[in-house]
């Protein structure tokens, strides 16, 4: 394991141990359940010879940009599921969801790249994906039952997420780039009634009426509604501490996840 992949996982690990033993119970087994569906997908494309060609007929018609892509949803997909308290609403995460026929072209994508042999470049990439499935499903960690068995699987998607991040993005990435919330997280967002006099919406520079309703975004800061809807579709941030709110645009939200993972486990 190289030193991004190291400290990606040490990121991961670190947040994943802040969990109440309840929670990390309840987080493996919703895993364990999501790995048996990815595994019974990747199966079902490797015994069928149709749904192998239809997959791999799919991936052929997209460009280069758009495999990235593909591949991008999957690995956030799997962030997601991984660090669900890291993702906003649930709604906001299932914006980033994928069809079945993208969810098994991707599938076979990330297979495609964990098989790949550089010695071998023109093998028959049927024959290798299922050799690669039979070697993963057979090594220790494949007939482990317990849950950091699973969780492996899913701290090594979490790392390839942002060693794709980084190399799409270069260095820096997506950080000064301003883009809007996710829109499932805006229709989240609560509304409370301001009970005290003197407080500013920075937006406007205008006080807050006592007794009105006013939007508190989740950094805990209030802004008129009108003021901050309309802030919120040109950029991510909260106007006072710079707070993200996630992201319909998947490779800002990767970033995203990764700066408060990493801001979790102290900027390793």
């Amino acid at each position: 394991m190289d030193d991004s992949s190291s400290s990606s996982g040490e990121a991961v690990m670190a947040a994943l141990l802040r969990l109440p033993a309840r929670a990390f119970s309840d987080l493996t087994r919703a895993l364990a359940a999501d790995l048996r569906l990815q595994r019974r997908r990747l199966s079902l494309l490797l015994l069928s010879p149709l749904h192998f060609s239809r997959a791999l007929a799919h991936l052929h018609s997209l460009s280069l940009p758009e495999k990235t892509l593909l591949l991008a949803r999957l690995l956030l997909r799997h962030l997601h599921s991984l660090l669900p308290s890291l993702s906003g609403t649930a709604a906001a995460a299932a914006a980033h969801s994928l069809r079945l026929q993208d969810l098994d072209a991707a599938l076979l994508l990330l297979a495609m790249c964990d098989a790949y042999d550089s010695d071998r470049p023109h093998a028959d990439w049927h024959t290798r994906i299922a050799g690669h499935a039979v070697a993963a499903a057979l090594s220790p960690a494949g007939l482990g039952a317990g849950g950091w068995a699973v969780l492996g699987h899913y701290v090594d998607a979490a790392a390839k997420c942002r060693r794709l991040f980084e190399v799409v993005s270069g260095e820096g990435g997506k950080v000064g780039v301003e883009v809007a919330a996710a829109v499932a997280a805006v229709v989240a967002l609560p509304s409370v009634e301001c009970s005290s006099r003197g407080r500013e919406c920075v937006i406007c520079k205008e006080e807050m009426e006592v007794g009105r309703d006013v939007c508190e975004l989740p950094c805990g800061h209030w802004f008129h509604w009108g003021c901050v809807l309309g802030w919120l579709r040109k950029r991510n941030t909260c106007p006072c501490c710079r707070f993200e709110l996630p992201a319909d645009d998947v490779f800002y939200e990767m970033g995203r996840m990764w700066r408060t993972l990493l801001r979790m486990g102290g900027g390793m």
